[in-house]
């Protein structure tokens, strides 16, 4: 006769009471062993509160974290400290599936957040983190079953007699009863889908057994009703708590910014170089760096490189990244914190997960399609600065460069699905 196999418990069960008292210990500690900033631990433990509660009027939680302020580490470690089994991962873009991939050590492991921020020792990697894996094709879910954390490329969710995942790029469905095992849904960056999209998520995923988190800047006013507000920090508490820093934006109205003219880099770029200057004066310790980023042509980029290398009187080095075996060697250089290279010039999406905490200038130059990579670029030059003499004081103010309409719509509710800038990075 068959029997019914024990089911075996994922990292998150068998890890979570020691995560939770990790957690709980770190909160309180005036020596800190960890990276973890109080209010990602406030979030978590407060998701843990409402969930355990059996009387709690929605089965739909929301963490409201603005751009910069460690969404994907309050991701990590949420299906510990809730001892999930499976979970599913929503993802408005391949920017952001990418990285939050990494974030829970998919790939390599020692850029996981919790060994990154200290949570765990090395020797604990292999008893701790999940498998994971991410979906950006219908061709990818065959070997879904062994993993523990499947992140999902979504642009938008059918609402058919068999709700589909529409996946973005290649356009690709999956059926959403494919996840009828999964016991936690998070969707992260979730001011990235309109407010249909909320609705359709929650009416495909909705069911008593299952917690379901959206993480966001910017709640949708729209399906305010059908969640539950966990936990809130401002942007301006992540300022004065200097996680982040204060951005000031100046709109750039060049006739082609697709491609610049001479005047225009030379006017731009001088008035990043004042920038710079006046930033290397209130921070006299860290050496400002500012990063371009251009439209998706790699010769381009390059030429935008060696052009502000070559301008008169600018004295500003600058190099690039096109993705190739030089540009590693050019992130390399750029990291260090000195003068030789001061100016990084982008093109595509090279700039998920790079976290140079001595960025605190970009330049858009290009149109973009994607409220989600003008997001992540405009995170490059956000995050305090971790070289100061001084981690009480103020840093910097983030100087960000670019077109209006892209600002305008800048941790704001989407008004469309989600579209992933045009082609890949690879």
């Amino acid at each position: 006769m068959l029997r019914r196999r024990n089911v075996q418990k994922s990292k998150f069960e068998l890890n979570q009471q020691d995560i939770l008292e990790s957690l709980k210990l770190e909160r309180d500690a005036e020596s800190k062993e960890t990276q973890i900033y109080n209010h990602q631990i406030d979030a978590v433990l407060a998701a843990v509160e409402y969930f355990n509660n059996a009387q709690r009027p929605l089965n739909i939680g929301l963490i409201q974290i603005p751009t910069g302020g460690g969404k994907s580490g309050i991701i990590s470690m949420l299906p510990y400290a809730l001892g999930s089994h499976k979970v599913l991962v929503l993802s408005p873009g391949k920017v952001i599936t990418k990285q939050l991939k990494s974030t829970f050590g998919g790939g390599d492991s020692s850029k996981s957040f919790l060994f990154e921020k200290k949570v765990i020792s090395k020797d604990l990697i292999v008893d701790v983190l999940p498998a994971v894996c991410a979906i950006k094709s219908s061709s990818e879910i065959a070997e879904m079953s062994k993993y523990e954390v499947v992140i999902v490329n979504a642009q938008k969710f059918s609402q058919t007699a068999n709700p589909q995942i529409i996946l973005n790029g290649e356009h690709g469905k999956i059926s959403a009863d494919i996840f009828e095992t999964f016991d936690t849904i998070i969707v992260d960056e979730a001011h990235h889908y309109p407010a249909k999209t909320w609705s359709d998520i929650i009416d495909i995923f909705n069911r008593a057994d299952r917690k379901i988190i959206f993480l966001t800047a910017t709640p949708n006013p729209v399906a305010e009703t059908s969640y539950h507000k966990i936990f809130e920090i401002s942007r301006n508490d992540l300022e004065e708590l200097r996680i982040i820093r204060k951005i000031e934006f100046t709109p750039l109205n060049f006739e082609y910014i697709n491609d610049v003219n001479d005047g225009e880099l030379r006017d731009l770029a001088f008035e990043i170089k004042e920038v710079l200057s006046k930033q290397d004066n209130v921070v006299t310790n860290v050496c400002h760096k500012a990063m371009i980023l251009v439209k998706k042509d790699k010769v381009y980029t390059q030429e935008m490189a060696q052009r502000l290398t070559d301008m008169p009187n600018l004295d500003l080095k600058a190099t690039y990244c096109i993705s190739n075996v030089q540009s590693i060697r050019n992130y390399e250089l750029f990291d260090k914190n000195d003068n030789r290279t001061r100016i990084m010039v982008v093109c595509q999406k090279l700039t998920e997960g790079y976290d140079n905490h001595n960025v605190s200038v970009c330049a858009v130059l290009r149109n973009i399609g994607s409220d989600i990579l003008f997001s992540q670029f405009v995170g490059r030059c956000i995050r305090v600065s971790h070289d100061r003499n001084n981690p009480h004081l103020n840093d910097v103010t983030a100087k960000v460069y670019g077109p209006k309409g892209m600002w305008d719509k800048f941790d704001k509710i989407a008004e469309s699905d989600p579209e992933d800038d045009d082609g890949d990075d690879d």
